[in-house]
């Protein structure tokens, strides 16, 4: 997935040079054990499938999908929070899959996480002065008597909570905590898991204006982790799309919404509600059919074809391909920055959309 070359909407950070993150032909399987005592694989779950992004400086990249699509393990992965299985990932052109655990721990001081629970994500027996004064302790940073006050006011806190416990919190206020612990340290990315699908809908716009503020004060880049399109196209600058593993659309955030490509993209895309109650009521609906496959257990060829309507509309001959090759991601109509994981996305005369 190639950086563009225009201005970042978020960060205005051009985006022509090198890109902050670059992932390449990452793959996660987890092992699937069996035998008397457990201790045999007998199989790998493929999580993640072979998957290439990058991230430019100051960008907000949004990975989409289904739950279960492996987009939370990509990210782990990334952060080698979970272990790869193979794969390149490069952060400021550091190798860190390259890294050993000491070298790991120097370098997560630039590479943050804010998770989707607010709750589960904080230790509930410290009060939130001890969790922002334990991150500045681990990597050896004095805290001052102002330093714990600057950094709440900076998430929108006053100083006077600093002594409550976690529980003392609403669900929008401890996600604000969360994002403090993460910039803590002045990182240069971070993951947002998530961030907003644990919280009420009047609650989510304020966390996103949140972290948007934030990007512009501090040239924050986000890998930004979401299901809900309608958060996605307020805050990315670009998207890739998931499906069982593999990355299968990937194209600028404008782009995406107005001209999906893959028959999955545009089956996601169906789904998220239109204001003009006139417009929803004209347009049509694409219900996928079936269950999301086996991960354990993928289909062969495209992993979407099992659930796809053009599929059901091809020819036996061009039908085949489909089942035998599995689709590299194509330039859609040349542009670089539009890429698509399907056979006949461009085909709009063979197969109708």
């Amino acid at each position: 997935m190639t950086s563009p070359s225009s201005a970042s909407s978020s960060g205005g950070t051009l985006l022509d040079e090198a890109p902050l993150l670059e992932v390449n032909n990452l793959v996660k399987h987890f092992p699937i054990r069996g035998g008397l005592i457990g201790r045999r694989p007998t199989g790998f779950v493929q999580a993640v499938n072979d998957i290439s992004l990058t991230v430019g400086r100051g960008e907000t990249v949004a990975l989409v999908g289904e739950s279960g699509c492996g987009k939370s393990t990509t990210a782990r992965s990334v952060l080698r929070l979970l272990e790869p299985t193979s794969g390149e990932v490069r952060l400021d052109g550091v190798d860190v899959m390259a890294l050993n655990q000491r070298d790991l721990r120097r370098a997560r001081r630039d590479m943050q996480i804010v998770f989707q629970d607010p709750y589960a994500s904080l230790n509930p027996r410290m009060t939130i002065r001890q969790t922002l004064t334990e991150k500045y302790e681990l990597f050896g940073h004095q805290v001052t008597k102002s330093t714990i006050s600057d950094l709440l006011d900076t998430v929108g806190l006053a100083e006077e909570y600093a002594d409550r416990y976690p529980h003392e919190f609403s669900g929008g206020q401890r996600q604000r905590i969360g994002i403090a612990r993460a910039i803590a340290l002045n990182p240069k990315f971070i993951v947002l898991d998530e961030p907003v699908s644990a919280l009420d809908v009047s609650i989510q716009a304020q966390i996103i204006n949140l972290l948007e503020d934030l990007q512009d004060e501090l040239g924050l880049t986000y890998l930004f982790i979401a299901h809900d399109l309608s958060v996605v196209r307020h805050i990315a600058d670009r998207v890739a799309v998931m499906y069982l593993g593999s990355v299968v659309e990937t194209a600028d955030r404008d782009e995406l919404f107005d001209r999906p490509h893959h028959p999955y993209t545009q089956a996601l895309i169906s789904a998220v509600p239109i204001p003009d109650p006139r417009v929803e009521r004209r347009r049509e609906r694409i219900v996928l059919r079936g269950d999301v496959p086996n991960p354990a257990n993928p289909p062969s060829g495209c992993r979407f074809r099992t659930r796809c309507w053009k599929f059901e509309q091809l020819s036996e001959t061009d039908a085949r391909r489909c089942i035998e090759e599995p689709p590299p991601l194509y330039e859609i109509d040349g542009n670089p920055a539009h890429q698509a994981s399907c056979h006949y996305a461009s085909l709009r005369d063979v197969v109708r959309s």
